[in-house]
């Protein structure tokens, strides 16, 4: 158990990210073979966090020496405030799509963390047969409105490098082989703003092998307005939709830049099919999980 908190500190600390008390039970990070211990109560988890080699600032536990981190982790509380906000309106309109099933926040900003230039990233589940002709419109019309990232222009931007097809919900087939921490906390730290009904249910329950490792994880419990229940009023569209999504998938090959094409389908960093759309070139997913070890190794030394 004392493991499991340490490495919980030791992996957010990658992102500057102290934890309090709750998030040290909801976070704890349980090695590959280890037992789970279950039912912790936070009294447990307190007198357990008192003997690792962690110090608490304003009811935050972080790494020795780490103290400023709080700080930060306060300053981006704020500005992410702000873009969850604007990702709320986005995610109201999106409802109106009948192939959209289901609208979350991922990535730094899904734990409040993000910085005041980031970009808002997105993960979208779609209808089946629906994936492409989904991406062409949502992305093309963030285009016309200048609300795509660009190069030195992302702040407060909408990111769509990651959609799935509703018959496709499982992922595991995209987590890295030597370990992929940094996907398992991914996906139990989505914060869905519209879910068309049931469809977050159903995609954390096809992804339940990330309580092997994460056994405290918990859906997101969150202050902003969650939209259920799809609007019924362009329902009339899916079948058209579903035709024309062959099409727009020849478009968009067409269209995607060499480095994209390159990249497509050699491993899980760009992906594309028609259940899947995954586009992280700099996918950095690797290098966490090395610095992760190492810093847990050095930290565990000290147990």
């Amino acid at each position: 158990m004392r493991r499991s908190l340490l490495a919980a500190v030791v992996f957010f600390d990658l992102f500057d990210y102290p934890l309090t008390l709750i998030e040290l039970k909801r976070w704890r990070r349980v090695a590959p073979g280890e037992p789970v211990a279950a039912g912790l109560s936070l009294n447990e988890i307190l007198e357990a966090v008192r003997t690792l080699p962690v110090q608490v600032t304003d009811g935050y536990y972080h790494l020795p020496g780490r103290a400023s981190t709080v700080a930060t982790r306060k300053k981006r509380y704020r500005w992410a405030e702000k873009k969850f906000a604007k990702a709320a309106r986005l995610a109201g309109l999106l409802r109106w799509l009948p192939s959209v099933r289901l609208v979350a926040v991922c990535n730094s900003l899904a734990i409040s963390n993000a910085g005041e230039k980031s970009d808002i990233d997105l993960f979208l589940v779609c209808r089946t047969r629906t994936l492409w002709i989904t991406r062409l419109l949502v992305a093309g019309a963030l285009h016309l409105f200048r609300l795509r990232p660009e190069p030195g222009r992302e702040a407060d931007r909408f990111c769509l490098s990651f959609m799935v097809a509703e018959d496709w919900l499982d992922i595991e087939t995209l987590a890295l082989a030597a370990g992929d921490s940094y996907l398992r906390y991914w996906i139990a730290s989505l914060v869905p703003l519209y879910d068309a009904g049931g469809v977050m249910a159903a995609f954390t329950a096809a992804n339940d092998w990330v309580r092997t490792e994460l056994p405290g994880a918990e859906p997101a419990q969150v202050a902003h307005r969650r939209l259920v229940g799809a609007r019924r009023g362009l329902g009339w569209l899916l079948p058209f939709l579903r035709r024309v999504d062959g099409w727009a998938k020849r478009r968009q090959l067409q269209w995607f830049p060499p480095h994209i094409r390159e990249q497509a389908n050699l491993d899980s960093r760009v992906v594309i099919a028609d259940h899947i759309l995954k586009f992280h070139v700099d996918d950095r997913r690797a290098r966490y999980e090395q610095q992760f070890r190492e810093r847990l190794a050095g930290a565990a030394e000290k147990l």
